[in-house]
C-alpha cells in the first residue's frame, strides 16, 4: 500500500493529466501493450469462461431432461445464480480492493481460493445429478403413468399393452445403444428414411419422445424432492465460489495495464476467455460424439474433466503471474509516458454530474445487450434441438463457430478502438449483432435441413463478431472512470449490470416461449429489440471513451514492452 501511495504521489508531482500529456505529444502514442504479461493475467479469466461455457450449455439440459422442468421453471434457476451475483460481484471486487497487504497480491488470493472451492462444490453437484439420472433409468410405478402414456400415443405411436408396460419399453428405448434406430423402427421399420419420412419421424416420434421423458423426469423429481434441494444448494454454492473471484480476476487487467491500452488488453483477455470456452466446447462435443443417445448417461464426467482443467489453468496462472511486480511495472510505464491520471490521486472523490450520467449510460448499454444476448444463449441448446431439430453435437458446432466469430473480431476490435474510439466501435458491434440475429426469427425446420444449419450457424458466427466488439470495449469504458484504488469496485458495478440482466432474462424469455407454443422464435425478436436499445444508451454516452491514437503499424498494438 505504501508503495502505491508513493507512486500516486509521484504521479501528482508531474502535474499533468493524461489529456495534457496527449496534447504535448507524449501521451503514449508510442506505448506498446505488454503482450506476454496480459496473456499471463488472462489465465484466470480463461478458467472462468471454461466453467461458464459448460454451465450455459449443460445446465438447461440437466434441468429439463433430468429434473423435468419447463422453460420458465429452469429459467428461474438459471436466473437465480445471476441474481446472487448482483450482490456478490461488487462485494468481492470491493473486498479485493482492500486486500493490499495480501502476500501474493490482492487479486491472486481471491482467484486461488475461489477456484478451489468452485471445483469442489461443482463435483459434488455433479454427483447429485448422477444419482437423479440413475433413478430415471430404474423408474418403476409413476404417480400418473397414464399421463405419460397418453402423450406417447397421441401422435399415433405403435405402443401396445398397458401404460406401465409401454413406459418400461420407452425407458428401455432411450437406454438402448442406438435409441434413434429404435424409434425409426417404430415409424416405418426402416433405418433409411426419406426427407418426408424424416420429417414425420421428427414430428410424430421425436417430439413426443422428449416431452414424455420430461414428464417422467418431473414425476421422479416429485418423489425425490430432497435431491433437487441438494442439487440447487450445491449449484448456488458453486456460483458463490465463482463470484468470489470473477471481479478480482477481471480487475487484475486494468491493475496491470495503463489506461490508454486497456481496450487492446481487454481484447487479449477476451481471447483467453474465448480459448477457455473453446476448450469447454470441445469437451461436450466429444462427449456428445461418444454418447450414443441424448439420455444415455449423466454429465458427471464432463464436470470432472472441467474441474481438472480449471485447476490446470489456476496452476498456470500461479506459475507465471507475479501480481505485485506487474502492478509496479504498470506504474513505472505510466510515469515514463506521463499518462498517470491526476484523478487517481483523488480516489475518494465522487464522479461529476456528466461523468456519472455517462457511467449509468454505459451500465445501461451493458444491461441491455446482456438482456438480449443471454436470452438467446440460455435457450439455445433447447431451442436448437427441440424446435429446429438439430442434434446435440451440431449445437456444439454452433457454439464453436460463435466463439470463432468472437476470436476473429479480437484484432479488428483492438484496431478499431484505437482508431475510432470505444464508443463508435461499440455502436458498430450493436449494428452487426442486430443484423445477424434478425434472420434467425424466420428460420424454421420447414427449410431444407442443410440450408437451415448453414444459415443458422452463419448468423451466430456473425453475431459473435458483433457481440465481442461490444463486450471488449464496455468494461474499459467503466474502468476509465474508476480510480486506481477502486477498480475492483467499479468492475463489480459492471457485473451488477450484466448479471442483473442475466438474472431476469432467462425467466422473462422463458415465459414468452411458454405462452406462445409454436412461436418459440419470439426469443429472437426479444433479443434483437434488447440489443438494439443498447445502441441508444451508448449513443448518448459522452465519457469513458479513449482518445483515438495516431495511425501505426498493426503489429505495434500487440508488441511486447522492451
Amino acid at each position: 500500500m505504501d508503495n502505491e501511495k508513493e507512486q500516486l504521489a509521484d504521479a501528482a508531482a508531474t502535474e499533468q493529466s493524461a489529456d495534457t500529456a496527449a496534447a504535448s505529444g507524449g501521451s503514449g502514442v508510442d506505448m506498446k501493450l505488454d503482450f506476454k504479461r496480459t496473456l499471463f493475467v488472462g489465465f484466470a479469466f480463461m478458467g472462468i469462461m471454461c466453467f461458464w461455457e459448460v454451465y450455459d450449455y449443460i445446465m438447461p439440459l440437466i434441468l429439463q431432461r433430468v429434473f423435468g422442468m419447463e422453460y420458465a421453471e429452469y429459467g428461474i434457476i438459471m436466473g437465480l445464480d445471476n441474481l446472487l451475483a448482483i450482490f456478490l460481484l461488487p462485494l468481492f471486487g470491493h473486498l479485493s480492493d482492500r486486500r493490499s497487504k495480501a502476500k501474493f497480491g490482492r487479486r491472486t488470493t481471491f482467484i486461488f481460493w475461489g477456484t478451489i472451492l468452485a471445483v469442489v462444490f461443482m463435483i459434488c453437484m455433479a454427483v447429485i445429478e448422477h444419482v437423479q439420472y440413475g433413478l430415471l433409468t430404474k423408474v418403476g410405478d409413476l404417480d400418473d403413468p397414464q399421463v405419460v402414456y397418453d402423450y406417447m400415443t397421441q401422435y399415433g405411436g405403435n405402443w401396445s399393452g398397458d401404460a406401465k408396460e409401454s413406459i418400461d419399453a420407452f425407458i428401455a428405448g432411450w437406454q438402448n445403444a442406438d435409441y434413434q434406430t429404435w424409434f425409426k423402427g417404430l415409424a416405418d421399420g426402416s433405418i433409411e428414411l426419406t426427407a418426408e419420412q424424416n420429417a414425420r419421424y421428427n414430428s410424430e416420434f421425436l417430439t413426443p419422445f422428449y416431452a414424455a421423458q420430461q414428464l417422467i423426469a418431473a414425476q421422479v423429481r416429485g418423489k425425490n424432492i430432497g435431491l433437487l434441494v441438494m442439487f440447487i444448494f450445491l449449484l448456488l454454492a458453486t456460483l458463490v465460489a465463482m463470484s468470489s473471484y470473477r471481479s478480482p480476476a477481471i480487475a487484475l487487467m486494468p491493475d496491470v495495464t495503463p489506461k490508454p491500452l486497456r481496450s487492446q488488453a481487454n481484447a487479449l483477455i477476451t481471447f483467453m476467455g474465448g480459448a477457455g470456452g473453446f476448450v469447454s466446447i470441445l469437451i461436450y462435443t466429444v462427449y456428445n460424439m461418444v454418447s450414443p443417445g441424448r439420455y444415455q448417461s449423466s454429465h458427471i464426467w464432463i464436470f470432472v474433466v472441467l474441474g481438472v482443467l480449471m485447476l490446470v489453468m489456476l496452476g498456470a496462472f500461479l506459475a507465471v503471474v507475479r501480481e505485485k511486480k506487474f502492478v509496479q511495472m504498470r506504474y513505472d510505464e505510466e510515469k515514463r509516458w506521463n499518462v498517470v491520471d491526476e484523478e487517481e490521486v483523488h480516489a475518494n472523490e465522487p464522479l461529476g454530474k456528466e461523468k456519472r450520467l455517462s457511467f449509468f449510460l454505459i451500465l445501461g448499454t451493458v444491461f441491455l445487450w446482456f438482456l438480449g444476448w443471454n436470452a438467446i444463449k440460455s435457450h439455445l441448446s433447447t431451442y436448437a434441438t427441440g424446435v429446429l431439430k438439430f442434434e446435440d453435437s451440431f449445437v456444439s458446432v454452433i457454439n464453436i463457430l460463435n466463439g470463432a466469430g468472437g476470436a476473429i473480431a479480437l484484432l479488428p476490435v483492438a484496431l478499431l478502438a484505437a482508431k475510432f474510439g470505444r464508443k463508435k466501435t461499440i455502436l458498430m458491434g450493436v449494428i452487426i449483432a442486430v443484423c445477424a440475429f434478425v434472420p434467425c426469427i424466420f428460420l424454421n425446420d420447414g427449410i431444407n435441413a442443410t440450408l437451415l444449419k448453414v444459415a443458422f450457424t452463419a448468423c451466430f458466427l456473425i453475431a459473435g463478431f458483433g457481440l465481442v466488439i461490444i463486450n471488449v470495449n464496455t468494461l474499459p469504458m467503466v474502468t476509465e472512470l474508476a480510480k486506481g484504488s477502486n477498480v475492483g469496485q467499479y468492475t463489480g458495478y459492471y457485473y451488477v449490470a450484466s448479471m442483473t440482466a442475466q438474472a431476469v432474462t432467462p425467466y422473462l424469455s422463458g415465459l414468452i416461449m411458454d405462452a406462445n407454443p409454436g412461436k418459440e422464435n419470439l426469443i429472437f425478436v426479444y433479443g434483437v429489440c434488447c440489443i438494439a436499445m443498447a445502441f441508444v444508451t451508448m449513443f448518448f454516452t459522452k465519457h469513458g471513451d479513449n482518445r483515438p491514437e495516431k495511425k501505426k503499424k498493426t503489429i505495434e498494438y500487440f508488441a511486447e514492452e522492451d
